[in-house]
């Protein structure tokens, strides 16, 4: 029976990783990054991020992107947006949960939910800003140093437009991919839990949310993240060494 569940802890933990791989692909794919070389740098840039606290594998994952997709600009706009619809999803399954059966909202989900608020904030508020910033500067100002604050300016509208491209079309597919995500996650979760020999429940998905921004650790969460982290260095080995051989391939032919 345990051997059984272990299985379908696996299985299920693999299908968690492919959805939240296709999520990123499908925000990067117009970069022109191919999917041999996209898919052990998804792996690699997660093992990352399991085996460093507080996320901040994050910031390796917009170097690695940025390297694999030409620039700096596609490694960030597409790691924000993956942590956006990653975090929404979350906060529609927590903050429910909480505000109606808990009564009690902990601090990872305000902090996470801020951070939804100012990215939407600053994503409504910047097309109308730009429209009448660069319309002031054009009539009212004319000297060098405006033309640098227009030029910087249209930099800035650049940045816009490109990160609305990436999703443009694409927010209800990458909205439900992260729902399907993390309500398979909270079943491997849960599965890992019970063999283990505890309970669990959605308040205790929360504790393990709160355990990741706060760093903190616990049994079950060290465990399985070592088992998590296992699993994605041996796919992280496999796939690399069939991209190395893909690519060798490729330039011999």
């Amino acid at each position: 029976m345990i051997a059984v569940a272990a299985i379908a802890v696996t299985v299920l933990f693999l299908c968690v990783h492919l959805i939240k791989m296709m999520r990123l692909y499908l925000i990067v794919m117009e970069s022109g990054t191919s999917f041999d070389r996209f898919v052990p740098a998804y792996l690699r840039t997660t093992l990352v991020n399991l085996l460093i606290p507080y996320k901040l594998g994050e910031i390796y994952r917009v170097a690695a992107f940025s390297r694999i997709s030409g620039g700096f600009r596609t490694g960030f706009f597409s790691v924000l947006i993956d942590r956006f619809f990653d975090t929404l999803a979350l906060v529609m399954i927590l903050l429910p949960y909480q505000l109606l059966i808990s009564g009690k909202v902990t601090v990872p989900t305000l902090l996470l939910t801020a951070f939804l608020v100012v990215v939407l904030m600053a994503y409504r508020v910047f097309l109308p800003s730009y429209t009448f910033l660069n319309r002031y500067i054009i009539t009212s100002r004319d000297s060098k140093r405006s033309m640098m604050a227009l030029a910087a300016l249209e930099k800035a509208g650049g940045y816009y437009r490109y990160a609305n491209g990436l999703v443009t079309g694409r927010y209800g597919i990458l909205l439900l991919f992260s729902l399907a995500a993390w309500i398979l996650e909270i079943g491997v979760l849960g599965l890992f839990t019970k063999i283990m020999g505890h309970p669990f429940s959605v308040a205790d998905f929360g504790i393990y949310i709160e355990s990741i921004v706060s760093g903190s650790e616990y049994d079950t969460k060290r465990l399985y993240t070592l088992c998590s982290a296992a699993v994605i260095a041996v796919l992280t080995v496999i796939f690399t060494i069939r991209y190395l051989i893909v690519s060798k391939r490729s330039k011999n032919n």
